[in-house]
């Protein structure tokens, strides 16, 4: 707990004035009320997608949005509440896509929007076991895109410590969490990005001296283009061909290719990594903390290659962001419930990938 005592002064967190406003929990009530009410006919076709869409919006037609399936533990709602509360107000314009009615039960359940996925056609194959959830997030992008709207996609393991929207440079058209394994990104020798770790060699070619760019795919921004659109039409298209084919993978593959233009019916796609500076996977902001870097812009940190659960919860709490997220969320949901927010009083205990546990406090959830 350290590193967070060293934050105690709270400037690491970045947070925008009125951003944390208490006044930001009577602004979001009323829609997201009115969000959870136009959540519940399950998504059957585009059309579908595109009219629920208008209801979280901006007036500009920006929206963030996720997709996820719910585990037997419920882990994935813990993780989903504090992805809500880090976001605040942008609450109210977030899609929540569930892979399934269970899922959208257990989240609507606590007091969060949940739209069920009935519209994505059904890809064969085993996803390299990061679930199905992960290409319906493709096809989600290509139709968004397409019915002309300004997206942000954010796994639920990213905590958001400033407002997405307002910190959104639009001048790029498609731009994305950097995984290069570094806290200050640098090119290293030869131009080598160091990416990669070993259990991840097998799933890239040539992963010593990658061409690739070496992004997330857990967190992007993409504006309505065209470019952007031939882009998640191909990606989509791409992996619904290989089905077995790990996304991140096949992402690196396919940006590539949409930074030529094809003459005038094409133009190239004006593509970037997220500076990280502002965002970055948790290890390294805990990095650029301890190294003194700047931390006090940080709009976004991403729990990234933290595979286990209790790893990702462990590294939240530690930095703060856990209960900051569950404390502002469960505030809004007593609201919508009518009735005192309940305690973080449930212990969360949760294996690490070493095998060794760790435990959490968060408000009782099942």
């Amino acid at each position: 707990m350290r590193l967070r005592a060293a934050h105690a002064n709270g400037s690491v967190r970045g947070h925008d004035r009125g951003y944390d406003a208490g006044s930001t929990h009577s602004a979001v009530l009323p829609r997201i009320r009115r969000l959870i009410q136009a959540s519940r006919p399950h998504l059957r076709s585009e059309a579908d997608v595109l009219r629920q869409a208008a209801h979280v919006a901006t007036a500009d037609r920006e929206l963030l949005y996720t997709t996820f399936q719910m585990d037997k533990a419920r882990f994935q709602l813990v993780m989903l509440t504090q992805w809500m509360g880090n976001l605040r107000g942008r609450a109210a314009n977030a899609l929540l896509v569930g892979t399934d009615a269970a899922t959208c039960h257990v989240v609507r359940n606590a007091s969060m929007p949940c739209w069920v996925d009935e519209a994505s056609p059904k890809l064969r194959g085993k996803q390299n076991a990061f679930g199905h959830q992960v290409l319906v997030k493709w096809w989600y992008a290509k139709v968004l895109s397409a019915g002309g709207y300004r997206v942000i996609f954010s796994d639920s393991d990213v905590a958001w410590m400033r407002d997405p929207f307002a910190h959104w440079d639009r001048t790029f058209e498609l731009q994305g969490l950097s995984d290069i394994r570094s806290m200050n990104v640098t090119t290293q020798r030869h131009h080598e990005i160091t990416c990669m770790r070993g259990w991840m060699e097998s799933m890239y070619e040539h992963s010593k001296r990658s061409i690739y760019p070496c992004q997330s795919t857990g967190l992007w921004f993409a504006r309505d283009c065209v470019a952007c659109r031939a882009f998640f039409d191909g990606l989509y298209g791409y992996l619904e061909e290989r089905p077995n084919e790990w996304e991140q993978k096949a992402f690196q593959l396919m940006v590539m290719r949409y930074l030529v233009g094809l003459g005038d019916e094409l133009p190239p796609l004006r593509y970037r990594l997220l500076p990280t500076s502002r965002y970055v996977n948790i290890e390294f902001y805990e990095e650029r903390a301890r190294a003194n870097l700047d931390v006090a812009g940080t709009v976004a940190v991403h729990c990234g290659y933290l595979k286990a659960m209790g790893d990702k919860f462990e590294h939240l709490e530690l930095n703060g962001l856990l209960a900051r997220g569950i404390d502002w969320y469960e505030e809004l949901a007593a609201r919508l419930r009518g009735a005192a927010p309940r305690n973080r009083t449930h212990r969360l205990t949760l294996r690490r990938k070493n095998r060794t546990m760790v435990t959490v406090l968060v408000a009782p959830f099942k």
